[in-house]
């Protein structure tokens, strides 16, 4: 488990607990309201062609942040349904309510919330939780990656022949095509494929060796804040499609353990996904 020196370099909250609670507390009060609402009607709107955003959405998020500012009140916050908030802490909480809302607005039970914080751009702590599962994926910098108390680490397989793949299509038809390309000019010399619907359980996935490699083609910040923390921490290799190191400017991801990377790389070199 984590230890208590993971806290210190980071400030206490207004309630007198730790950042690392703070988080962990507002992802599992998230979680609870998503279970709560799961069955419910929703209302939902296009961003667009498949790309939905439900009433739950924007409801979890204003919960996430009031409790995050309550806590916090001079940390910025950068989340997927609302305006940044400038902070003067060089602190900044990064958020996404609702990652899989449409697997949620269809009743599909694979979603989850994801919170990281970021000092000066960097981030230094993260969780993806999926409340149906009861998973708490998370990792403070510099103290490994867990799955709840458990410590999580890639998968140790380094060949394509083993592996199993997970990757999500979008939400740009054109770079869709191309992942799908990219999968049948693999096939049939990988084990198999799953497309996961929820990028951040994706890169979880591969962070504990579900998966043994995830990859995606458009993100955003709060897709991959609490991702790259974790699959690192789980001695993973994180890096764009161009195989240069991911960060919270990343849109491609690629996660998995250095020699299968390399692999999947080389053997990807050339494809219209890659360039």
């Amino acid at each position: 488990m984590l230890s208590s020196q993971s806290f210190e370099a980071t400030p206490i909250s207004n309630s007198g607990n730790s950042a690392f609670s703070v988080m962990y507390n507002a992802a599992t009060r998230a979680g609870d309201t998503l279970i709560e609402r799961f069955k419910e009607d929703k209302y939902i709107s296009f961003k667009g062609r498949a790309d939905v955003v439900t009433d739950v959405d924007i409801d979890v998020e204003r919960q996430i942040i009031a409790y995050l500012q309550s806590e916090y009140v001079g940390f910025g916050i950068h989340a997927e349904e609302s305006q940044p908030i400038q902070g003067n802490s060089g602190y900044t909480w990064v958020i996404d309510p609702l990652d899989g809302t449409r697997n949620y607005s269809l009743g599909i039970p694979f979603f989850s919330v994801v919170i990281a914080l970021c000092r000066e751009g960097e981030v230094i702590m993260g969780v993806t939780y999926d409340p149906i599962r009861k998973e708490m994926f998370h990792a403070v910098k510099g103290q490994g990656a867990f799955l709840n108390d458990e410590a999580i680490n890639v998968s140790e397989k380094n060949n394509l022949q083993d592996a199993l793949l997970g990757y999500d299509l979008g939400y740009v038809d054109a770079d869709a095509s191309k992942a799908i390309e990219l999968i049948l000019s693999l096939w049939p010399n990988i084990q198999g494929t799953r497309i996961l619907g929820s990028a951040a359980l994706g890169i979880a996935y591969a962070s504990c060796g579900r998966l043994d490699l995830y990859f995606h083609h458009r993100l955003s910040p709060w897709d991959l804040a609490s991702g790259i923390l974790i699959a690192r921490e789980a001695n993973g290799i994180v890096t764009d499609k161009y195989s240069v190191d991911a960060s919270l400017d990343s849109e491609s991801i690629i996660v998995s353990n250095q020699g299968l990377h390399r692999n999947f790389i080389r053997a990807t070199e050339g494809l219209a996904w890659r360039t």
